[in-house]
């Protein structure tokens, strides 16, 4: 366990081989982002990409539907630049609308790759919005859905009844990461096919789909991926499926009408490329040992807090790893992160008396994670 005083940060941030990414971001000085449900800071390219996209679009458009080249140009160019990060094939990457809407697509083509097997099983740590549309794809093909907390649970599934799981690679609460490769291997086993969600995972840990053995997953291109808010999601699907899938947005060369053929869909995707650049030749290893070694400089931290200072970390769930996130529990925690933003460490306050927060390793230095904790044990005695 490394010692936790300032210079000892800095020595490491003098050592950090993925240090000059951090330069690629428009950061404010002295702001802290550990904020992963905003998207990121802007790169520093995204301004000057749009204005040449939009200087391009208004002198190329000819009476043709918006976008609708620039569109295609731009998601293919996207589709090449997220390969190597999540461990794919750009060919098997499609861009797409949401990650939700990418969910119910894919669960439905999964569904017509296991004719006979009516049930849809999805974790319940899914957003309340996924599960909702999990279930209408369950209404829409006649099955049922079953919602499962772990790996543990697949066993207690009918046999051969499933067609699908659709499990989360980090754990929505606890920031906890899911062996991949032994999970899809049990869900083989069983008979069905494996689809894993990626949001809280691409760009600061290690994703490795094909050497998963993955059949399809799913994500959005802000948090780690440098996005931005509303960035669009992208969907995998494995080569063995492709030519067997149904035509669906995530098996097709094109993506859902309501992004693809509208400029506003094409600016999202400039956008997105630019934050991708940034990873461009990075080694997902590389991005997850960083955000490993930042949690551990945050952690260290604060195990040295005072014994008034009352917070609790939030464990992640048995068999689990710790990956990127740290989710914090405090009874005052909406208060504390309202707090926090004034010293410009920016957190995300989840519900109730969650705080998480999200150590991405393209933009954030071992001296942000150390005074981050500084600022956290200021704060907590600042609020009672």
């Amino acid at each position: 366990m490394w010692t936790t005083t300032r210079p000892t940060a800095e020595a490491l941030d003098r050592t950090d081989q993925l240090a000059d990414l951090r330069a690629r971001y428009d950061l404010p000085p002295g702001l802290i982002h550990l904020d992963g449900s905003s998207g990121g800071p802007l790169p520093r390219t995204t301004p000057d990409r749009l204005r040449r996209f939009v200087e391009h679009h208004r002198q190329s458009y000819t009476g043709r539907v918006c976008g609708e080249s620039e569109w295609r140009g731009e998601a293919r160019l996207a589709a090449a630049s997220l390969a190597p990060l999540i461990g794919a094939e750009a060919g098997e990457i499609t861009v797409a609308e949401t990650a939700s809407i990418s969910l119910f697509n894919t669960l439905l083509a999964a569904a017509r790759l296991r004719p006979g097997r009516p049930i849809l099983a999805v974790g319940r740590d899914w957003f309340p919005a996924d599960c909702l549309l999990a279930r209408s794809a369950a209404d829409f093909i006649g099955g049922r859905l079953h919602l499962i907390r772990s790996s543990a649970d697949l066993s207690e599934l009918p046999a051969g009844q499933v067609a699908v799981v659709a499990v989360s690679h980090t754990d929505t609460q606890t920031g906890g990461v899911r062996d991949a490769a032994a999970i899809t291997a049990e869900i083989h086993r069983a008979g069905a096919l494996a689809l894993w969600e990626l949001s809280g995972s691409a760009g600061a840990l290690d994703v490795d789909l094909r050497g998963w053995d993955v059949d399809f997953a799913i994500g959005s291109g802000d948090r780690y991926l440098g996005g931005g808010s509303g960035a669009p999601a992208y969907c995998f699907v494995a080569e063995r499926h492709r030519h067997e899938a149904p035509r669906t947005s995530c098996t097709s060369a094109g993506a859902l009408p309501s992004l693809g053929d509208g400029f506003a869909g094409s600016l999202s995707l400039a956008e997105l490329r630019s934050g991708l650049s940034i990873l461009d030749g990075v080694a997902p290893a590389a991005l997850a040992a960083k955000a490993a070694r930042l949690v551990e400089v945050f952690l260290t931290r604060l195990d040295d807090f005072c014994a008034d200072a009352q917070i609790e970390v939030v464990p992640v769930r048995e068999g689990l790893q710790r990956g990127a996130q740290i989710s914090l529990r405090h009874d005052r925690a909406q208060r504390i992160a309202e707090a926090l933003y004034d010293r410009d460490v920016l957190v995300d306050y989840a519900e109730g008396d969650l705080l998480k927060l999200s150590f991405a390793p393209s933009w954030l230095r071992y001296v942000d994670a150390w005074e981050a904790a500084e600022q956290l044990h200021a704060t907590l005695h600042e609020v009672g």
